[in-house]
């Protein structure tokens, strides 16, 4: 027959499992969260400029053709805009490892 310090011992083991449950499952959802912003807004943000600057290239060569000029790759205006773009993908790319991170990254041992 189980004594009252066994039942207070498997209460004890049910506490200490329940909490590292709650600890892991808390772990989780924080780690989901930040995959979640960097992700949808972070990455979002960016390719929404990246997709503002290639309008504005693509607006900028189709004027400069409707005019009757030729378009050069070392026009100042093409060179910032495609650095600007170069830049952001590199971002990304940067975001998305930190995401990767995120993704394999455990929680901490319990104690």
């Amino acid at each position: 027959m189980a004594t009252i310090d066994d039942w207070k011992k498997m209460a004890e083991d049910g506490l200490k499992a329940l909490k590292e449950t709650a600890q892991d499952i808390a772990f989780s959802v924080e780690k989901q969260a930040k995959v979640g912003k960097k992700k949808y807004l972070d990455i979002a943000k960016i390719q929404r400029n990246i997709d503002k600057l290639l309008i504005e290239i693509g607006e900028y060569a189709f004027d400069e053709v409707t005019a009757g000029r030729d378009i050069n790759k070392d026009d100042p205006y093409l060179k910032e805009r495609t650095s600007a773009i170069t830049r952001m993908r590199l971002e990304i790319d940067e975001i998305e490892e930190e995401i990767s991170t995120l993704r394999h990254t455990r929680p901490s041992e319990h104690t």
